[in-house]
């Protein structure tokens, strides 16, 4: 066996060698980055990188090294890229913008009392606020102008993900342009005079059942669910009938006349739901989080080929999620989250590559973050 001294000199002989020609490899880069541009030709040619890693398989002499060749091919085509960007750099693209105003015609889902009125109320405290049945209306009443922006929920941090949004996100023309954490504190409500044993039914949204599902598990209660928390407060007040509550905020007890009959019964105390703030067009204000959504072809590797571009260029990625395509079984789409905006080289570097090495790319978004705040 050779002296572990003696094999490293070999790898240093071996680099000698291969960095003048990494740096010539480098230097050719910049002449076809000029080229490119005179001819009006993109940096990006998928057809021509497929060609380069099949020549270097098939330069092997060993095949047992074809997929280290192709990682190593692929890695010096990725720097090949990055001196292209810098010789002809991308420019941002385009986008309709305008200026933010908290005095807007908002709409959320639901009705008064609910999470989602909350929301808008605290991002809007002027705002002319309009209650919506559902999602899909308040992305409508965006579309057709009848409103400037949107409140909606897209997940809760211990139900998971609202899908409905999302899907809804990637079918109308919308954009993400702020977010807002709101703390969950769900109560039992019931009509005046009640008490917990006299309550048989609950109803709420189905994620607020789940959200609740521990103690209203003990109780054995029949648990229905209902389109919104402060809806079923409101049907609940109607009916006057002391076998029926809701689980709702206390502040929905407070507008529909109901009795609380427990506090704080969600099971994780820490419970937040993020709600989004939606427009026809992006915000041209301060951004620090940005939104993305992309499907990919069905072959190996193709997610790590591109979340790589956003290591590369030192982005941090806060959240991926995926979804199934509607009406095409086994296939999905990602929506990724990331910190930064798109106004800065490396995330328009960035997204220039994913979107170029991926299908179906769409911007959701671009906005200040906020965080879930502790309770007071």
């Amino acid at each position: 066996m050779k002296d572990i001294k003696e094999l490293r000199k070999k790898i240093d002989a071996i680099d000698d060698k291969m960095i003048p020609l990494f740096e010539s490899r480098m230097d050719v880069a910049k002449q076809v980055a000029e080229y490119k541009r005179a001819a009006g030709a993109g940096v990006l040619q998928s057809g021509r990188e497929k060609e380069v890693l099949d020549l270097a398989v098939a330069r092997l002499k060993d095949k047992s090294y074809a997929n280290e060749a192709r990682d190593f091919m692929t890695a010096v085509m990725d720097l090949s890229k990055e001196v292209q960007f810098k010789t002809n750099p991308v420019e941002q693209p385009e986008r309709e913008r305008r200026p933010f105003s908290g005095k807007a015609k908002v709409g959320f889902q639901g009705t008064k009392g609910s999470y989602s009125n909350q929301a808008a109320e605290e991002y809007f405290a002027e705002g002319e606020l309009t209650a919506y049945p559902a999602f899909e209306d308040v992305f409508r009443a965006i579309d057709s102008g009848e409103i400037e922006y949107g409140v909606v929920p897209l997940e809760n941090s211990s139900v998971g993900s609202v899908v409905e949004v999302y899907d809804l996100l990637g079918k109308y023309n919308c954009f993400i342009v702020g977010e807002k954490w709101i703390r969950i504190n769900h109560c039992l409500l019931g009509v005046k005079g009640a008490k917990t044993e006299d309550v048989k039914t609950v109803y709420s949204k189905g994620e607020a059942l789940g959200q609740a599902h521990d103690y209203l598990a003990k109780g054995g209660f029949n648990l229905v669910s209902y389109a919104n928390t402060a809806l079923a407060a409101e049907m609940v007040a109607k009916k006057g009938d002391k076998s029926l509550a809701a689980v709702a905020a206390e502040s929905a007890a407070k507008i529909y006349g109901l009795d609380v009959l427990a506090k704080g019964i969600n099971s994780d105390k820490d419970n937040f739901t993020r709600f989004i703030v939606i427009s026809k067009t992006l915000s041209d204000g301060e951004a620090d989080k940005v939104s993305i959504s992309f499907t990919l072809n069905n072959e190996s590797g193709e997610l790590y080929k591109v979340l790589r571009f956003f290591s590369r260029y030192g982005i941090n990625m806060v959240k991926i999620e995926s979804r199934p395509l509607k009406n095409n079984p086994g296939s999905y789409y990602f929506v990724v989250d990331l910190e930064g905006n798109c106004k800065s080289r490396d995330m328009i570097q960035a997204l220039y590559y994913v979107e170029k090495s991926t299908v179906n790319f769409k911007l959701l978004g671009e906005y200040v973050k906020n965080a879930p705040q502790e309770e007071k």
